[in-house]
């Protein structure tokens, strides 16, 4: 199982999935966008919250990661709505630049939103008709970006879900793929594990400097950083740090090799980490703008969310959530706690699957729709502290 079948795009990229994106660059043209992907098989919709009267940082990552997903690899062509052309043009003009086929329209410029929607379902006919003739290749797993993320994390987290996707991880990376951990919040107390593993000082450094400054960013605003929700608690979890200890077993064991940011591209290949916030709607997102073309994500007492353009894999290995949630999962390795199934066994079945959805196998956060996109918010006030030396004192 050293290779699946996806897009090769013309440049250089794989894609396991072909969409055609309908990327509101606005919040008051999400509906817009929702519309014409609707009428147009193929096509989904692309939308967050906000894009107007952002400044900063904070513009700048709504913009980023809107951006990178209408030049994902998962994506054919994007069709850019915007309220006025100025948005519009120069999101189109951004992911042009990466080679992707990219079209625009503004409502102002259309006229209405009717009229948006009817021109928006003639072009994305088309760019859809285009996509239909794409077909898959052979593609190695080194081009493969897989996501790494735990939700509603139980007592069984650690000991199943996570263990066995670090076996899956260590495989991927052992045939130089790239997989990428992240949730900063949720590797505090575990966080000198990863250190140790860093392939240079300056890497150790990095990821140390991320939780630092997550804990800085909690004292400025007042708060005590505390990633465990009543379902991790019911869950049998009781402390941060064996919440960590848990997280950080989905990268399995080998070195970490970078340290990116929020929704930022690797430049390496291997285990990556990335400093985005823990809550997974916005941490997936943050994983789909970096690229990766699949995202396991494993949950102990239940979490249905996927990405809408990134094929989101739900794994368990607590019994009682394999039956109860049983509809929204894709892989269950419960059978470790209730039959003595071997971990290795376990990444036996989780690569097998991974690499079917990768080859165009509905995941069943896809099949149900469930799925969604929050990016986080900067907290330009404590940006500007910070600038002025004033902040996480």
């Amino acid at each position: 199982m050293s290779s699946f079948r996806g897009y090769r795009r013309v440049n250089g990229q794989v894609g396991a999935r072909n969409h055609i994106a309908i990327l509101a660059a606005m919040d008051n043209v999400n509906p817009v966008a929702r519309r014409i992907a609707a009428a147009v098989p193929g096509a989904v919709a692309v939308t967050a919250a906000y894009g107007r009267g952002m400044i900063a940082e904070d513009r700048d990552r709504h913009d980023h990661c809107l951006i990178a997903y209408g030049s994902h690899p998962n994506v054919h062509a994007t069709l850019v709505i915007g309220l006025e052309p100025v948005t519009a043009s120069r999101w189109a003009e951004a992911i042009a630049v990466t080679g992707k086929p990219v079209q625009w329209l503004a409502v102002q410029t259309e006229g209405s939103t009717p009229a948006t929607v009817s021109r928006g379902i003639e072009i994305a006919t088309a760019l859809a008709v285009a996509a239909g003739r794409e077909a898959r290749v052979d593609c190695p797993l080194a081009d493969l970006l897989l996501g790494l993320e735990c939700g509603a994390s139980d007592a069984t987290s650690g000991l199943t879900a996570n263990t066995t996707l670090g076996l899956v991880s260590d495989r991927i990376v052992a045939a130089r793929g790239t997989v990428m951990l992240s949730e900063t919040e949720e590797i505090i107390g575990a966080e000198h594990l990863l250190a140790e593993r860093a392939e240079s000082p300056e890497v150790a450094r990095q990821l140390l400097a991320a939780v630092a400054e997550a804990e800085a960013l909690a004292r400025f605003q007042g708060v005590q950083i505390w990633p465990l929700g009543e379902d991790n608690i019911r869950g049998g979890l009781s402390t941060m740090e064996e919440k960590s200890m848990g997280a950080v077993r989905k990268a399995g064991t080998t070195p970490l090799r970078e340290v990116v940011g929020y929704g930022q591209r690797p430049s390496r290949r291997g285990l990556i980490f990335m400093d985005a916030p823990a809550p997974g709607v916005e941490n997936i997102a943050a994983l789909a703008a970096g690229g990766a073309q699949a995202i396991v994500f494993t949950t102990g007492v239940g979490n249905p969310i996927g990405h809408p353009l990134v094929p989101t894999l739900k794994m368990t290995g607590n019994p009682s959530t394999a039956r109860s949630f049983r509809d929204n999962l894709d892989v269950d390795v419960a059978a470790i706690v209730s039959e003595g199934e071997t971990l290795a066994s376990a990444a036996d079945r989780v690569l097998a699957r991974l690499l079917a959805v990768l080859g165009g196998e509905t995941t069943r956060s896809e099949a149900l729709g469930d799925t969604e996109i929050s990016i986080s918010r900067v907290d330009v006030g404590y940006l500007n502290q910070r600038r002025q030396g004033k902040a996480g004192s």
